[in-house]
């Protein structure tokens, strides 16, 4: 059946994921230019989702046993550089946690080799027949990323180029790589120019990602890389879970009377004429078994690539013979990945023996496992020790698995079977209920017998495995990736510009991670959310965060 419903609507919101919910927040308490085409005054502003929930690629799970934290299957944390979620972080109340990465005692278990984090400088130690201008302490410790940087530079311009302050655009736009614009190039191939195959192989094993060195092109991937260097970044996660921000987003939106219709599915839309003459949208929606019509002055797609394909092809702006359309859409590769959370009875890595490290004296200390993450080149790839219980003393760890090593997992996952561990109620507050992203049983079996290997206990029986786990594949639709990056050959800060608005004089405009300057975060996000806000509806900029 489908319903017709007359009121028109100024601002339409398809998504109801962080970039959505806080367009509809802004939207809703935020001051306008005297050139906004939006009418002064209030605003009738709906947001439309097509699941049950609000946070899109944030979900946030409390573990079974180990109520006093917040795990994320989504994202999971933000740095010291990202303005916009700092800004709502204080905005609401929110309490940062330090979320340390990589630790001197953690593991690094590398073609069958078991290291330490801190034995990753000692090319002695280092199962990689790297050559020698590439096994210096020094080199090493920059990292083989930077290393590769630093010699196409050097090969492009003829000089040293400090890459603090590179301004990769401006390399791109004036400098070639042997005739071409190294937007044209793959990260990976400029790489293995100016490194050999085995540093390149360790460097991608030793990441803990499959995609983040092979996706790009090398005007994008570079800077993204190598954002954090020569920074003081340090990372924090939320001890609420990061899924918070988006529902606080939710919160404030719908306390200033504006409507969020979960279930409601965009199922395609185009242009029409509103009562007053001007040009607007019209919306079909699915909500159950009916077909919904709305009309809206302007429709706001806060969705990934893969989301926008599913829309029925037609219209003015998704019409199949709109190349540009198209074009700017599949500017984007979805990066497939999975996160598992797994629970175990006590925090039985913290048991193992501990090993020498440097204190923050300076002066060597005994210290064990309790935090950061371990890496290697097992299918596993990421581990994070996640938090533990300080009453029952259970425990939580998180797998995080991206890019070339999902092949392995695709046949367990397929299997039937569910991991019947202990479930978990929602813990309120508009967060989901651990049971509702149950796991695979092969899967979590497979997975637990590589943490296993990976830390050298698999001959110890006592060693428990996990009483509960918790899955998410981001690869599914409407998602197609937990993250988007920039395709070999596009101009991406053409098509970042000209995807806010699609359509000249057409009021559909799109936002989210996906064609940002900073995908796979949170930042990147709010940042093309604000773009659309403040340079097409005429939004002044937000009082809670820093405009330097």
């Amino acid at each position: 059946m489908t319903k017709e419903d007359q009121s028109e609507l100024d601002v339409a919101i398809v998504g109801g994921g962080v970039s959505g919910v806080y367009s509809a927040m802004r939207l809703m308490g935020s001051k306008r230019t005297e050139n906004s085409p939006l009418p002064q005054g209030k605003l009738n502003v709906c947001v439309f989702e097509q699941s049950n929930r609000i946070g899109g690629r944030l979900l946030s799970l409390q573990p079974p046993g180990v109520p006093n934290t917040r795990v994320e299957v989504g994202g999971m944390r933000y740095t010291s550089e990202h303005k916009h979620v700092i800004g709502l972080v204080g905005l609401f109340g929110l309490t940062p946690v330090p979320f340390p990465v990589s630790k001197p005692q953690n593991i690094a278990y590398l073609r069958n080799t078991r290291l330490r984090m801190q034995d990753l400088d000692d090319a002695s130690k280092l199962p990689y027949n790297l050559m020698e201008d590439e096994s210096s302490k020094t080199t090493l410790s920059k990292g083989f990323t930077v290393v590769a940087a630093e010699r196409l530079l050097r090969t492009m311009t003829g000089k040293n180029i400090d890459l603090a302050t590179v301004n990769w655009l401006d390399i791109a736009r004036t400098v070639e790589f042997e005739g071409n614009n190294i937007g044209d190039l793959p990260l990976r191939y400029l790489m293995q120019r100016e490194i050999s195959h085995e540093a390149y192989n360790f460097a991608v094993d030793s990441s803990g990602y499959d995609s983040i060195l092979y996706t790009w092109n090398g005007a994008d991937g570079f800077p993204w890389n190598l954002a954090d260097f020569g920074k003081s970044i340090t990372y924090s996660r939320l001890a609420e879970g990061y899924q918070e921000v988006p529902l606080k987003c939710a919160s404030g939106f719908e306390a200033a009377e504006g409507k969020i219709h979960k279930e409601h599915r965009l199922v395609s839309f185009d242009t029409t004429r509103m009562a007053d003459g001007s040009t607007g949208v019209e919306l079909t929606l699915q909500h159950g078994d009916d077909l919904i019509v709305r009309k809206a002055r302007n429709l706001v797609l806060a969705m990934p690539r893969r989301a926008l394909e599913l829309l029925v092809p037609t219209g003015s702006v998704m019409a199949p013979d709109n190349k540009s359309v198209r074009n700017l859409m599949e500017a984007v590769t979805p990066i497939p990945l999975f996160k598992l959370a797994l629970c175990y009875s006590y925090a039985w890595w913290e048991t193992l023996p501990p090993v020498k490290v440097l204190g923050s004296d300076g002066k060597p200390v005994m210290a064990k496992i309790t935090e950061g993450e371990s890496v290697t080149d097992l299918p596993v790839r990421q581990l994070y020790y996640w938090d533990k219980d300080p009453e029952t003393g259970k425990a939580v760890v998180l797998i995080y698995d991206d890019g070339l090593a999902l092949s392995y997992w695709a046949g367990l996952r397929s299997q039937e079977v569910t991991f019947k561990g202990e479930g978990g109620d929602a813990p309120g507050d508009g967060l989901p209920a651990w049971s509702d992203f149950p796991a695979p049983k092969r899967m979590v079996d497979e997975v637990h017998r590589q943490i296993m290997e990976m830390h050298g206990v698999t001959e110890m029986p006592e060693i428990p495995a996990p009483y509960a786990a918790s899955y998410q594949d981001w690869g599914d639709d409407p998602y197609g990736g937990g993250a988007n990056f920039w395709r070999v050959g596009v101009r991406s800060h053409e098509v970042s510009r000209d995807i806010v608005q699609p359509v000249k004089n057409t009021p559909v405009f799109i936002c989210g991670e996906s064609y940002s300057h900073a995908q796979g975060w949170v930042e990147g996000a709010l940042a093309t959310a604000e773009d659309m806000l403040q340079h097409h509806l005429g939004l002044m900029p937000p009082t809670w965060e820093s405009q330097d």
